[in-house]
């Protein structure tokens, strides 16, 4: 396992994927879904490069290296039970584990800072408050005044790309270096600090060193010098932005709480042998800004020793698995040290010696974009790069057309063959108890007995992804959600698991997995797992059997009942068929992913129950048949329906992906059976029209006058966003119960 998409291990992903090691699984545990090459954020600052020139995006490289990926944020670790706490989900388990994780700034416990700076780590997150920041300066109709705290290598580059980049936006700012330390750049050679003096000079940056700051205002920051007589000698800087860029400290995880802590030195950083494992676990490594190397505590937290132990991690993690002897790092005394100047300029030293101009920016330039491009598998568009296409197993070379069968509900028999088989079914025995039964053809059975309703489902899918925890949450979404298209109430369910085949201590930890997953949806909803029942085959497929309160027979809401002028709502956007199909081959975007993960999370419980307080007149889900097949459900005899193209949610990501010639393997069997009647559809309309979902949203034929009080009742209950795309008609006799696309 490895915990965090740093330096060194996007390295070992890029290698896994070259070169897995046989009889190993590999997951990777990401907060967030990218991650920032710090190396390059100073160009970023003085506006060298856009944002997406220094992220990895760590999800399609990790789906090249063949290893799941967990979108969660890990909280601690014990290594004497061998797992990992995750927020919201239970913990996993490890038999290996790998922690590159990063660092945090030393300060931000002092009265704000959290509210008032602009904190330089997490990196992300600075990343992403940068633009907004600058947008307030520019708006000033002033100079600017800045205040950066931080004399070490972030805090000196950052000022002089602030610099650079407020005058390309017209500005002359002040700019205030603070510094705790008596000597700015304390450690460097004295060319480099003599260098880094002149350079300030000149841009006309104020060093204030030997000044501590003591706390952070709205407007400004208090400082105190370290040869102040009184505790209360403080003097006042006033700015428009507090850039916090202190030294490094560590982060919160692991939370040391479990059976046993990983040694840590006195600032909190994990202690780790020459190894890189941790001091007295051989199965816990650690590397980057998160550890210190025990045997040479010298070294400092810059991003070169994090990209060189990337090499020695991935021997080491292998020699590890097969049981033979690891390698020590060892760490260079003296690299070449390369800042941004910014303008196009750049200070390179090493071997004591110090040079600044134009030619050391393009050499810093060029070493960072060659870095990059060994791990950047997607353009923002979401297309491949050329040097990347054909790594790993679900290699991008082998094209959109590359089969490779579907998980979630597009894991299921097309609509014509289904059809075919249930049409050539003899009628069903009479029983009066059945109000919707295998004839009706709607999204549940239904039954009564003694005048109450008992709603009835069973659904099934087949695993999207490495993350049992997560196709079980999704396969209760999905189950639950018919029910609640007819305005029911789950009250309980049997799941229905089917398991490859593994090792008992294996098989063990998935099926646990699975079934939290469908219980963090079921028991806040007040659904009772009863039990259930395990096969085994070739994949993990996930499924439940669901009963439940029904409305009264008159109140139940069916697919059909539409009529002319009513018009048609959905609770959430498409696109989950060709986000997942994508993602299967490495070719999705990790933010595209997470979104897509997010949206089959989220229930229909609440949409369920506002479509039977406001009399939908019909209603139904949309799962594996895509928005053509289901909304064709909902047309009764003489009624047609119009979509508007453009008032269409799609997930981020699912339009350019259809348009790169990706689809669901599902996506030609709904086209077979639907496309017919459908009319005006140009080949994107296609696209979304036959998408297989997965634990979809609802589609809800409202009454016209009715939209209006609809849609504040949907926003009233904290809803995501819910629209109108299109209405209902009278068909047209030469073109009954279709589906026509309008501009």
């Amino acid at each position: 396992m490895l915990v965090g998409g740093g330096h060194a291990h996007v390295q070992v992903l890029r290698r896994w994927a070259m070169d897995p090691p046989p009889g190993a699984r590999l997951l990777v545990v990401l907060d967030q879904p990218t991650a920032v090459y710090s190396g390059m954020v100073p160009g970023l600052v003085a506006g060298d490069y856009p944002r997406h020139a220094l992220e990895i995006d760590v999800v399609p490289l990790a789906r090249r290296a063949g290893a799941g990926v967990i979108l969660a944020a890990a909280t601690d670790l014990d290594p004497v039970r061998r797992e990992i706490s995750l927020v919201g989900r239970p913990p996993l388990h490890y038999d290996l584990v790998s922690l590159d994780v990063g660092s945090t700034v030393r300060g931000l416990d002092l009265p704000g800072v959290a509210e008032h700076a602009l904190t330089t780590r997490p990196i992300g997150r600075f990343v992403g408050a940068l633009d907004p920041a600058l947008t307030r300066l520019s708006a000033l109709k002033r100079a600017p005044r800045v205040v950066i705290a931080g004399s070490g290598a972030a805090g000196v580059e950052l000022s002089f790309c602030l610099d650079a980049r407020l005058g390309t936006l017209g500005l002359r700012p002040q700019i205030v270096l603070v510094a705790a330390e008596a000597t700015l750049f304390e450690g460097a050679s004295r060319a480099t600090r003599r260098a880094l003096s002149r350079e300030l000079e000149r841009s006309g940056i104020e060093a204030r060193p030997g000044h501590r700051v003591v706390r952070v205002t709205e407007d400004g920051v208090f400082t105190r010098s370290n040869s102040a007589s009184t505790p209360n000698d403080e003097q006042f800087e006033p700015a428009d932005l507090v850039v916090w860029a202190t030294g490094a400290a560590p982060i919160s995880f692991p939370a040391q709480q479990g059976t046993a802590a990983l040694p840590t030195d006195a600032a909190g950083f994990l202690e780790v042998r020459d190894t890189l494992q941790t001091v007295g676990f051989d199965e816990v490594f650690a590397v980057g800004d998160c550890a210190r190397l025990a045997s040479y505590p010298w070294v400092p937290r810059a991003g070169v020793y994090a990209v060189r132990q990337g090499p020695i991690l991935w021997h080491n993690l292998r020699a590890q698995l097969a049981g033979r002897r690891l390698r020590p790092y060892r760490p260079q005394r003296d690299f070449l040290a390369l800042l941004n100047l910014g303008a196009g300029r750049a200070l390179g030293s090493k071997w004591g010696l110090a040079l600044a101009g134009r030619p050391v920016h393009r050499l810093k330039d060029r070493i960072d974009r060659r870095f990059m491009r060994r791990f950047q598998v997607l353009d923002p568009q979401g297309s491949p790069f050329p040097a990347l296409a054909d790594l790993g197993a679900m290699s991008g070379g082998e094209g959109p057309d590359e089969e490779m069968s579907c998980g979630g509900c597009a894991a299921k028999l097309g609509a014509a063959p289904l059809e075919a088989a249930l049409n050539a079914l003899p009628s069903a025995p009479p029983d009066e108890s059945v109000l919707l039964g295998l004839a009706a053809r709607d999204d549940v059975a239904a039954t009564q007995l003694d005048g109450r309703v008992t709603l009835h489902n069973v659904d099934v899918i087949r695993s999207f992804c490495d993350d049992p925890w997560l196709v079980g949450r999704v396969a209760a979404s999905n189950a639950l959600s018919d029910l609640h298209a007819k305005g029911g109430i789950p009250r309980h369910a049997q799941a229905i698991i089917g398991l490859p085949e593994l090792a008992p201590g294996e098989a063990r930890e998935r099926l646990f997995q699975t079934l939290s997953g469908l219980r963090s949806v079921l028991d806040p909803l007040g659904v009772s797992l009863l039990g259930g029942h395990t096969t085994i085959g070739e994949d993990l497929t996930v499924g439940l059997s669901v009963s439940g309160e029904g409305p009264a027979a008159a109140d139940l809401l069916r697919q059909v009942g539409a009529r002319p002028g009513d018009a048609l709502l959905l609770t959430q956007p498409v696109g989950t068929g060709v986000v997942l199909a994508a993602d299967m081959q490495g070719l999705a975007r990790g933010e595209w992913v997470a979104a897509a993960h997010a949206v089959m999370q989220r229930t229909n419980h609440v949409a369920g129950r506002l479509a039977g307080e406001v009399a939908a007149q019909a209603s139904t889900d949309v799962t594996g048949f895509g928005l053509a097949g289901h909304l064709l459900s909902l047309l009764g005899s003489g009624l047609s329906v119009c979509l508007e193209r453009t008032a269409l949610p799609l997930l981020p990501g699912a339009r350019a992906l259809w348009r790169a010639g990706h689809r669901s393997t599902a996506h030609p069997a709904n086209r077979e059976a639907f496309a017919a009647r459908v009319r005006g559809a140009s080949d994107d309309d296609e696209a979304w029209l036959f998408d297989p979902q997965t634990a979809g949203g609802l589609l809800l034929a409202i009454s016209e006058n009715e939209v209006e009080k609809v849609l504040r009742a949907f926003s009233d209950a904290g809803e995501p966003p819910v629209g109108q795309i299109g209405r209902f008609v009278a068909a047209k006799p030469d073109s009954p119960g279709s589906i026509e696309i309008l501009d």
